[in-house]
């Protein structure tokens, strides 16, 4: 039988050989091993890049919108439908009105302060307390525009933000020619209105 032999320099080569094949292997496995390593870091990278790019764009957002409502909070502000009510305000309106249109008969009453229930509210306002006072107006008056011009001075100068719920108006001087109004200085009506006064806080806020 015929017995292959092998050469001390074939023999070496082959060592050689198998030695650099598996070196190679090795390193493109390690190679493969470090891409996919890569991949899944930059991955995470791009997200996280991803996430701080939208919370970027979320704050550029909200200061724009602080920036174009600004004005218009401060003016709230200012006419204290946010934040406290003006009392004072209600009342120096009413006796200006009095004394420019010589009304002599004026009484006022304002009630506490009331907090709104909230399910009276439409729920885009579940962020904010809505406040109420109410204010009766009781006067007597020459001519129903005595009557316009005090409500359309509390609407229009003071501060606050108001409704009329009510207005009760009846004829006193029973002199008064039908449709005819006397523009003496006798009272010939009387009137008797409920006004809601409305201030805003941002909820749980006293």
């Amino acid at each position: 039988m015929y017995k292959l032999s092998v050469s001390p320099d074939i023999k070496k080569a082959l060592v050689v050989f198998s030695i650099v094949l598996l070196t190679m292997v090795s390193i493109v496995t390690m190679s493969d091993m470090y891409r996919t390593d890569a991949s899944n870091e930059n991955s995470i990278v791009s997200r996280e890049m991803r996430s701080w790019r939208n919370k970027i764009d979320e704050a550029n957002r909200n200061n724009q919108i602080l920036v174009q409502h600004e004005d218009t909070f401060k003016r709230l502000q200012a006419d204290s439908i946010i934040g406290d009510e003006n009392r004072l305000s209600w009342v120096e309106v009413v006796q200006q009105v009095a004394d420019s249109r010589g009304i002599a008969s004026v009484k006022y009453n304002i009630a506490s302060q009331v907090l709104v229930d909230k399910n009276q509210l439409h729920r885009k306002y579940k962020d904010l307390d809505v406040y109420k006072s109410v204010m009766s107006i009781e006067m007597k008056f020459i001519h129903e525009g005595d009557l316009f011009v005090m409500l359309n001075a509390l609407r229009n100068e003071a501060k606050g933000l108001m409704t009329v719920d009510k207005c009760d108006v009846e004829l006193i001087n029973k002199d008064v020619n039908e449709g005819v109004i006397g523009q003496d200085n006798t009272d010939n009506m009387r009137a008797y209105c409920e006004i809601s006064w409305y201030t805003l806080k941002k909820a749980g806020k006293v």
